[in-house]
């Protein structure tokens, strides 16, 4: 291998600046953690305690990749209001679907990703967050229709809706841009889907 190959592996971005890296990391925090809050209300409020499903955080974990690009990469397309919100719910409800062809798990899970993966990028709402969500929704497998609308409409919908929400005040408390001004990136002919 010659010498750029190698550096090719090496780290691509340059030095953060600590305050902003700060800021990021302080804001996913909060961010998560009132997501949490509001989901609890939220479950309160529609009296799921009754099902026993508050006795685990609403909260799944691709919400944590969310919350780094909102709140680390706020410019990026991938971080924006509409990918966030659009691309998991999307995900969540094409992976739902999956789990009804009874198909073997392993067969359902690359379904579920593949579907996913197309309809965010034909829906322009590329968010990989997204695919993340595709594999938790299939792997907690919610039986019956009441558990997987509350799978989708509060833990992914409502959670990506306050995550990216409580984003929004947080960077205009900060001063920084965020949503951004969308620029629709055209897809890419070979090597990728979206252009650099």
């Amino acid at each position: 291998m010659t010498r750029l190959t190698l550096r090719a592996f090496g780290p691509a971005q340059s030095a953060p600046n600590r305050t902003q890296a700060l800021r990021a990391a302080f804001g996913a925090m909060a961010g998560l953690l009132i997501t949490h809050a509001a989901l609890w209300g939220l479950g309160r409020l529609f009296g799921l305690t009754d099902l026993g499903l508050l006795a685990h955080p609403l909260l799944m974990a691709p919400l944590g990749a969310s919350a780094v690009l909102i709140y680390a990469v706020p410019s990026s397309p991938l971080a924006q209001p509409w990918s966030v919100v659009v691309g998991n719910t999307l995900a969540a409800v094409l992976a739902l679907m999956a789990l009804q062809l009874g198909l073997p798990p392993m067969a359902t899970l690359g379904l579920a990703v593949l579907a996913s993966l197309i309809a965010m990028a034909w829906a322009r709402c590329l968010h990989p967050p997204g695919g993340a969500v595709a594999l938790a929704t299939v792997l907690a497998d919610p039986a019956g229709m009441q558990a997987s609308l509350i799978w989708m409409g509060l833990t992914v919908f409502a959670g990506s809706a306050l995550l990216m929400g409580f984003g929004v005040a947080y960077h205009r408390a900060l001063g920084t841009a965020y949503p951004v001004s969308p620029r629709p990136l055209p897809l890419a002919p070979a090597g990728g889907i979206l252009r650099p």
